[in-house]
């Protein structure tokens, strides 16, 4: 079904269990459309902005507050995994996880905002509010979307979408969801309707009165932009620059105390100092940084964070915030990529959480990759890197979880980024107890070679 912007279904995905905490219902919109006069004038005051952030920024990124998580501070949470982007999981499913989600003590959760899914016919003639255009009205179906702000609001959850991939009538690649598209005009039209929406005052929230109010404060700008998995056929610095700022300051006009972030980089110190390069001017519009620093223990994936921090301190952005958005271990096949013994796993869980929290690196969010994934192919490790059982009960993956949000805000400032690397500090350590368990003579760790990256998770 294809509904104009403004409008919500009631998701019509199997089955149909409605949601245990809020019997979410989604009402329709009877917003009437601008006049004709309106319409223009809302039109040319977006262009206006945009103009200004394509020659310059819109505003600092300091002018506005950091990330608006929780009272503790650092935003502490997970990723879906697969459970709105896919049809293994139903909603029954989906509702007994972020049941168990929300009782960990996770705040924030990061999912798709799928663009393909969203607007999956182009726009028409006509005349639109939101996002405001002449001549164009864009046909957005917003159950997909709905969905996740719904049921993430109902157990208590804010969601951090990331606004991809491409639709697929707007493909730079034919066929391609991952090539960006073609016009950078239609891709943050659809990032400022998202906030529209979804944003502070958005059209859900008041459609929607009968959900406690979870409004997106924050947007993640495409997926792993520097990855060849993502950004096809090959990562362009220059052209993810130019959809950024767009995006950020079409966002912006809708939500001005919005922070919108760099899609989560698999190597940041190359390809911010790429981007940087590429578009100078882009150097104080970016509100903050997602990084994805997988690594085969927690100490690869703490000295990744400490060096992503300083190479970012040398390019001049040292207040910008560093938003973890993806770590974590699959458990099965053994040797995959990011593979971890399963009885190892929970002590990464916890050391990680609690190594990234309040630290001296500037982090703003920590998110695990990932709460729930289907665990039903023993030899696909994406099916395996879910830390929830599939029917959502206690493990000790999630005990660690737990403990690990909770650690995070404990204790003493933790000198992550002005202090000795954590891997060369495990090396010492593993040296010592080499040398009294009279073992052979230690040989040093070369650090993890990057691995490549996963395929795309959906």
């Amino acid at each position: 079904m294809t509904v104009r912007g403004g409008s919500s279904v009631a998701w019509s995905g199997e089955p149909k269990a409605e949601p245990r905490a809020a019997q979410i219902k989604l009402v329709k919109n009877t917003n009437r459309l601008q006049s004709p006069r309106a319409a223009l004038a809302s039109v040319l005051a977006l262009a206006a902005i945009l103009l200004l952030g394509l020659t310059g920024p819109v505003r600092a990124a300091s002018s506005r507050p950091a990330f608006a998580a929780s009272d503790e501070g650092i935003a502490m949470g997970t990723n879906t995994g697969v459970l709105f982007n896919s049809h293994k999981f139903t909603r029954a499913q989906i509702d007994a996880q972020l049941a168990a989600l929300a009782r960990t003590g996770a705040t924030t959760v990061r999912s798709d905002a799928l663009w393909e899914t969203a607007e999956p016919n182009p726009p028409t003639n006509g005349i639109q509010l939101f996002p405001p255009a002449v001549g164009l009205i864009r046909h957005y179906d917003w159950r997909h979307d709905d969905l996740i702000a719904g049921m993430l609001a109902a157990h208590g959850l804010r969601w951090l979408p990331i606004i991809d991939y491409t639709a697929a009538w707007d493909e730079t690649v034919p066929g391609d969801d991952h090539s960006p598209p073609k016009s950078v005009s239609d891709y943050y039209t659809y990032a400022a309707a998202v906030a529209a929406r979804y944003g502070p005052g958005g059209s859900f929230w008041s459609e929607n009165s009968n959900l406690p109010p979870r409004p997106v404060d924050n947007y993640e700008i495409w997926n792993e932009p520097d990855s060849h998995y993502f950004w096809h056929p090959t990562p362009d610095p220059a052209a993810y620059a130019d959809l950024y700022a767009s995006a950020r300051a079409a966002i912006l006009t809708v939500e001005p105390t919005a922070r919108v972030i760099i899609g989560g980089l698999t190597s940041p110190p190359v390809f911010l100092a790429s981007l940087l390069n590429a578009a100078p001017r882009i150097r104080g519009q970016i509100d903050g940084v997602a990084i994805h620093p997988y690594g085969p223990t927690p100490e690869h994936v703490l000295d990744s964070v400490r060096t992503d921090r300083l190479a970012m301190n040398a390019d001049g952005m040292s207040t910008v915030p560093l938003y973890v958005t993806e770590f974590g271990w699959t458990t099965h096949p053994k040797g995959a990529h990011d593979w971890a013994p399963p009885e190892k796993r929970p002590g990464y869980i916890w050391q990680t959480l609690a190594g990234l929290g309040h630290t001296d690196c500037g982090i703003a969010a920590v998110l695990l990759y990932a709460w729930a994934t289907p665990q039903r192919q023993p030899g696909d490790g994406e099916d395996w890197y879910g830390i929830s059982p599939p029917d959502a009960s206690a493990s000790p993956d999630t005990a660690a979880f737990t403990g690990g949000v909770h650690a995070a805000s404990a204790g003493p400032l933790k000198p992550l980024c002005s202090g000795p690397s954590p891997l060369a500090a495990a090396h010492k350590v593993s040296a010592k107890r080499s040398h009294h368990a009279h073992k052979h003579p230690h040989r040093s760790h070369s650090r993890h070679p990057q691995h490549p990256r996963r395929q795309a998770r959906r």
